[in-house]
């Protein structure tokens, strides 16, 4: 019996899983719905589904939307902050300056802050920005507050003093009283979760990740036991905003690393393609309740240093650079006051689904939209195991849409497909164009269970020469997650002009970061480790940082040079320009720590190119180009083979997704499978 590693991605519709057969390189797929319920119903299902032998499997690779849906959801345990006395408003004063989602909003109004007032409380102690101890912390004040934690009934607690990032003793002297007087309650610490400067992202940060703490852990926990009782005794594995996996054991430590999980597999995956298809990417993944836009540039992903929830509360971890907007097969179409159609950012999810589900779904849909015009086969979703509705799709966006709007249904639901059209061009022209990339130089990678319905019209619009669709793109976030390495992030405050900083100083401070990364990675993994490092640069007077690559090994003199040499290209790279001459300064460094793992390569397909057994049949198709149905071709993409070619406008439907041919566009399939349009 062979080996088999597993991988489960739970989205907002759908619950994905891919298997990979280690001994021959074949990757099945299986996909259930989502069940908000309780995800590791879902989860189990997928398992089931797959038919995966439990005593042979040697991993399982879990992307998880938990701690996500906990925080966006505000269904939080009671959790308490803790902070040197008279900062511990900080979380409710924010940053002056206003998001950008709301800079011309006169409505707009600040989100509250995740842990309220009453569960906030200074502490006697003070620390300078150099680590000298200011005022001694006040032990008995200390035991009087976390004995008052224990009457508010407090779950988790989340503790941040001012310049604990330099020198965290207070804050471990805490969490200690803590551990002693409230056993049952589960502590993060700044100095453990983000050691870097900027007060508020280092309290918003920690806030966040003590309060999924209970929720992701006891999720962890149930799942594990579950898997156990299927007879799987693989470890468990969490993917990390950051494209690599850990274990869930680590994970559970600093759970806000979970994040972004689900979609950085995605990302992880579409690197794998780069090497076929030139090296640079534009990836997007357009699920069942948002669309995800991400560039791979020369073959890596890009990355970024935190993000922000609800546009204004942030987060700062290592993490895949993503764009997301609420977009997806389930975004519900509605007319404003102003008689405006719009499509989401409101999603039917999983429960109820599109009205054409059937499964109490009341909203019409971007999914219903696409049956109406003729695009989805009522028939054949996900290979024939769910049939859709057509006439209460059309009832619904009839009554809802075309009827307010006066139009004929057809018209309403090309309509809808073309706002939300619209709003996703709008997301990929941020990620690219007014980054300065030009995306006449990028590939078009599309997958998620609706991403293949719009790349081809997406990619034109953009400028980007193809769109590429790999296979199973309805299940590639689990897919990419069997091509993710054991990463761990770490990160230290180091500041200093970088042109009189020692480097031999600078060494010692990478070398304690990786040794701790070492150390930590030890715990669940005995294989080989290789470190990255990196650092956040900036200008003399800058208000933010370029994450920089720094040499490994022994730094010297001729490294200072390479270091500001990179940086430079950096800032250029990011902002269109640089100032050689410019004095610099360094805030932080970063340490990833990299177990690396043994990768599937892409199987090659055996087929031939004769489309003629893939031929399923024609069906009327709705496109806007030609302003009416035209008769079009329908294939069934597991019968194409390599080098089979394909003239649009026509159909390839597979069991997780569909994918739109345009008139005059043209398709082939590469030697891997990917289908190729030529979107010219």
């Amino acid at each position: 019996m062979g080996s088999f590693r597993i991988g489960v991605d739970i989205g907002g519709t759908f619950t994905d899983v891919a298997v990979l057969d280690e001994s021959s390189g074949n990757i099945a797929v299986a996909k259930v719905p989502t069940t908000p319920s309780d995800f590791v119903k879902g989860f189990l299902a997928g398992v089931r589904r797959a038919s995966v032998p439990a005593e042979a499997t040697s991993c399982i690779i879990h992307g998880t939307t938990v701690a996500t849906n906990a925080v966006i959801q505000r269904s939080l345990p009671v959790t308490a902050f803790l902070a040197t006395e008279g900062f511990q408003d900080m979380l409710e004063i924010m940053r002056g300056n206003r998001s950008m989602a709301g800079l011309y909003d006169i409505r707009w109004k600040k989100p509250s802050p995740l842990i309220p007032r009453r569960l906030r409380f200074g502490i006697n102690e003070r620390v300078d920005c150099t680590g000298k101890v200011v005022k001694n912390l006040d032990m008995d004040q200390a035991r009087e507050v976390i004995r008052e934690l224990k009457s508010l009934g407090v779950q988790a607690v989340a503790i941040c003093f001012l310049f604990s990032n330099v020198n965290p003793s207070h804050e471990r002297a805490v969490a200690k009283l803590v551990s002693e007087l409230l056993p049952e309650v589960v502590v993060s610490l700044s100095s453990e979760v983000d050691p870097e400067i900027r007060e508020y992202e280092r309290m918003s940060t920690t806030a966040i990740d003590a309060a999924v703490k209970p929720i992701v852990g006891d999720y962890v926990r149930r799942l594990e036991t579950a898997l156990s009782k299927e007879g799987f005794v693989s470890p468990l594995m969490i993917m990390k905003s950051s494209g690599g996996m850990l274990s869930s054991k680590l994970v559970l430590d600093i759970p806000i690393h979970t994040i972004e999980s689900g979609p950085a597999g995605g990302v992880i995956g579409a690197t794998n393609l780069a090497g076929a298809h030139g090296g640079n990417l534009i990836i997007i993944d357009m699920g069942g309740t948002t669309f995800k836009v991400s560039l791979i540039e020369g073959g890596k992903p890009r990355l970024k240093n935190g993000g922000e929830i609800e546009w204004g509360i942030p987060y700062r971890i290592p993490m895949v650079d993503l764009s997301e907007i609420g977009t997806g097969g389930g975004s519900i179409a509605w007319i404003d006051r102003s008689g405006t159609l719009r499509v989401g950012p409101q999603s039917a999810g999983a429960d109820p689904g599109p009205v054409c589900y059937g499964l109490g779904g009341t909203r019409p849909t971007f999914t219903d939209a696409n049956l109406i015009l003729g695009r989805l086969d009522p028939d054949s979703f996900l290979g024939g195991e769910m049939k859709l509705n057509k006439e209460i799709a059309r009832k619904e966006i009839e009554k809802q849409i075309a009827d307010p709007l006066g139009l004929d249904v057809v018209e309403a639901a090309s309509g809808i497909i073309r706002i939300a059209e619209s709003n996703m061009l709008g997301s990929m022209r941020i990620s690219s164009v007014e980054r300065g990339y030009d995306p006449r130089d990028f590939v078009t990678v599309a997958y998620g269970g609706a991403g293949p319905l719009v790349a081809a019209n997406l990619a034109r619009e953009l400028g980007s020469p193809s769109a590429v669709i790999p296979p199973h793109p309805g299940i590639f976030s689990a897919i990419g997650m069997l091509y993710s390495d054991i990463r761990l992030d770490v990160s230290g405050t180091y500041m200093g002009p970088l042109k009189t900083i020692r480097m031999d100083s600078l060494s010692d401070a990478f070398d304690r970061l990786e040794r701790q990364a070492a150390s930590t990675l030890s715990r669940s993994y005995d294989g080989k480790v290789v470190f990255s490092r990196t650092a956040d640069i900036r200008y003399v007077g800058q208000n933010h940082e370029v994450t920089t690559p720094v040499p490994s090994g022994a730094l010297t003199e001729e490294s200072r040079a390479t270091i500001v040499e990179n940086f430079n290209k950096e800032h250029w790279r990011y902002y269109g320009h640089f100032k050689p001459n410019e004095p610099t300064e360094m805030q932080t460094l970063r340490v990833a720590a990299i177990g690396t793992t043994a990768m599937p390569r892409r199987k090659k397909i055996e087929r031939s190119g004769d489309i003629d057994r893939a031929f399923k049949g024609r069906r009327a198709v709705f496109f806007e180009e030609a302003n009416g149905f035209l008769a079009t071709t329908v294939f069934e993409r597991g019968k194409l083979g390599a080098g089979a070619r394909i003239a649009g406008p026509a159909v390839i439907e597979e069991m997780d997704s569909t994918i739109i041919i345009h008139p005059k566009q043209a398709a082939s399939v590469n030697a891997f499978g990917d289908v190729v349009i030529k979107v010219k």
